[in-house]
Parts: C-alpha cells; structure tokens; sequence
C-alpha cells in the first residue's frame, strides 16, 4: 500500500487492483492511446497533453478507474473513506480528483506499461531502418 498526500492535505491509499480489474484499466488506455501519433519526433509534451485530455475525458477510463477506486482509501481528517462517486462532491475535495486519479492509475498501470516501451522503442527502431 502507498500513500500520497494531496493537495488538500488529506492522505490517498492506495492498493493495487487485482490484475483483471488493472488489466483492463490499462487496456482503455492502450485504447485511447493508440488515437495518438507518436513516432521518434513526437514533442513528449503534446503525448502527455494527449493523454491528459483523453484521460479526463474517456467514459471508459473513468469506469475502469472506478473501479480501482475500490481498493484505496481517502482520508481528509473523517477516518478513511472509500473512494466512489460521493467522494468528491464535497467542492473542497475536488482539487484532489485529478491527483487521485493519476496516482491510482500509474500504480495499476506501470506494471504493465515498462515492457511495453521498451518494446516499443525496440519496434521503433527497426522501422526507422526499414528504408522507404
């Protein structure tokens, strides 16, 4: 379990999902993902823009997110709280919603995603000299 400290100042804890439930969160954003070119010349910063706005804005993600959700816990003074759709409607907490989604995200997806770029990277360099 990790913990992280939010802008508000209460405490996320985070436990990772089973594998189906974090599988398939990392499957939607393989999904979204692939809407985004990327070759050896892409500006990172327009990916993780991309990302961003197809992150925050995918039906799909937010479900799967929800569902890892779950698992952690969140603590602004009231005892830990699991994490559902109540949580943040409290106006004071919703800062927070951003951070605790890519925290809960990256925790169930960069188990998946490090043998992914480094195949990725692998790939792209052989077509870089395939010639045209």
């Amino acid at each position: 379990m990790r913990e992280v400290k939010l802008p508000s100042g209460a405490v996320l804890k985070i436990q990772v999902s089973p594998f189906s439930t974090a599988k398939a969160l990392y499957q939607a954003l393989l999904r979204e993902l692939k809407t985004v070119p990327i070759t050896s010349k892409t500006d990172m910063a327009s990916v993780y823009k991309d990302l961003f706005c197809l992150g925050f804005s995918s039906d799909e993600i937010e479900a799967r997110l929800l569902e890892c959700f779950k698992r952690c816990t969140y603590n602004s003074g009231a005892g830990d709280l699991k994490i559902d759709d109540q949580t943040f409607e409290p106006v004071e907490r919703r800062d927070d919603y951003m951070t605790v989604c890519m925290e809960v995200a990256k925790d169930n997806v960069l188990p998946f995603a490090k043998s992914l770029y480094a195949q990725y990277a692998d790939m792209l360099k052989v077509a870089e000299n395939i010639p045209s």
